[in-house]
């Protein structure tokens, strides 16, 4: 039986002489063949990343207002208590302007408070 591959989604069958939509891939089988390329340490540096991020969206967090207080009561127990990993949103002031919200995941590896920018948060209606 041959198939080809027409477009992304469609595949035609020269026997029956049909087409067949293909199930789109998923966002994972998209991205495991680069990550098949990445080095082992890589590989583990994206483990506890993602460690910290699926625990940081299981917990609802709120976005702060600009001028708030980010070093609240509540951010300093969820940073002692050993989670793996949450979201900040942080607020750059520059002249008289707070811009941001700006989303950050800090999560822990190997004893140290790690930061990767996540981008903007989305802006609500």
């Amino acid at each position: 039986m041959f198939h080809r591959v027409l477009g992304n989604k469609k595949r035609y069958n020269e026997d029956k002489h049909s087409l067949t939509l293909m199930p789109s891939k998923s966002p994972t089988d998209k991205l495991l063949p680069s990550l098949s390329a990445w080095s082992l340490a890589d590989l583990r540096e994206l483990q506890v990343a993602l460690g910290g991020l699926i625990e940081a969206l299981e917990v609802p967090q709120e976005i702060p207002e600009p001028g708030g207080d980010d070093s609240s009561d509540e951010s300093k127990q969820r940073s002692q208590k050993g989670l793996r990993g949450h979201i900040e949103a942080k607020y750059i002031p520059r002249g008289n302007k707070q811009h941001g919200p700006y989303l950050y995941l800090r999560y822990w590896q190997g004893g140290k408070l790690r930061s990767k920018y996540l981008g903007k948060a989305p802006q609500e209606s």
